[in-house]
Formats: C-alpha cells, structure tokens, sequence
C-alpha cells in the first residue's frame, strides 16, 4: 500500500507533464474575422436627432466614440443641470442665519438636553475671604434644609423627569 502513495515531487512531474501535453494539444480553429464596424456618419453632421447608436458599438474606437458623446451632450438641451443632482451644489457658500433663528435655536437646545448655556469668557478666579466662604456654606446647607423640607428626593425629581 505505501507503493500505491505517489511522493510530492512525483506528483509535482506528473502534473507538469500532463499541463505540457495539453499545452502541445491541437489548438481550435480562429474565429471567422470580425464583421468591419458600423458605417458612421460624419461627427461635423451630428445633431441631438442623429441616430448615435451606431458609435456605441464595441467594434467602435474608444476615441471616436468619446468624440460623438461629447458633440451629444454639448447641445444646450442636454448639458443643463436640472437641479435633481444631490451632491451638485455648493453647501460651503451658505448665508448666516439670522441671530433670532440662532437664539431660538440654542434656547430650545438648552431646554429639550437641560444644558447650561455656553459661557463665551472664562470668568476670572476670584479669591474668596474665608468669611465669605462661611456664607455660601450656609447658604447651600439651608438650600438643603428646604430640599428635605418640601419631601422631595431628588433622585425622585430625576426619576419623574426621564418618565
């Protein structure tokens, strides 16, 4: 049984072998010679009401081709935009929006996602004297004291607002 096992490089002259016998193998007869192209017109003579079919044929030279397209197209009927092209105007040349539309526009941004208004200005640090300090301390802590007094949570308020 290990004789009936042919080797890689075996197997590799077999093959080989065999691709040049096909390769020796009597080739099929050519192709009947193809039918001369189509009887064009003269380029000077076309209009949009010429037949032009006779230039798409694939005997057709690509550059001639290209030439009876171009005098097609540069008829004034058929090399207007009509305005259905998404991607043919230009969008970086808009007008400003007026500022009452932008006002109203952040407004509605700032309510609809809750955002606090953009501040245009850093505002400068400003050192608070530790009396001060103290203030805004109470000031907070008894925010907190209404908060808890009106017995509302305000994990609850959150709660009620994503419903």
């Amino acid at each position: 049984m290990a004789e009936d096992k042919e080797t890689p490089f075996a197997r590799w002259s077999r093959l080989k072998r065999e691709s040049a016998r096909a390769a020796e193998a009597p080739k099929p007869a050519p192709r009947a010679p193809e039918a001369p192209p189509p009887e064009l017109p003269p380029l000077d003579r076309l209009n949009p009401d010429s037949d032009f079919s006779a230039f798409m044929d694939r005997r057709v030279d690509d550059g001639l081709r290209r030439l009876a397209l171009k005098k097609l197209f540069s008829d004034p009927r058929l090399n207007v935009a009509d305005g259905l092209d998404e991607f043919s105007e230009n969008f970086a040349a808009l007008e400003d929006l007026p500022q009452e539309m932008v006002a109203k526009l952040e407004h509605m941004r700032r309510t609809l996602r809750r955002v606090e208004p953009q501040k245009e200005e850093a505002e400068p640090e400003v050192e608070v004297a530790p009396s001060t300090e103290v203030k805004v301390i109470e000031v907070i802590e008894d925010e907190k004291q209404e908060n808890e007094n009106s017995g509302d949570d305000l994990n609850d308020v959150a709660r009620r607002q994503d419903t």
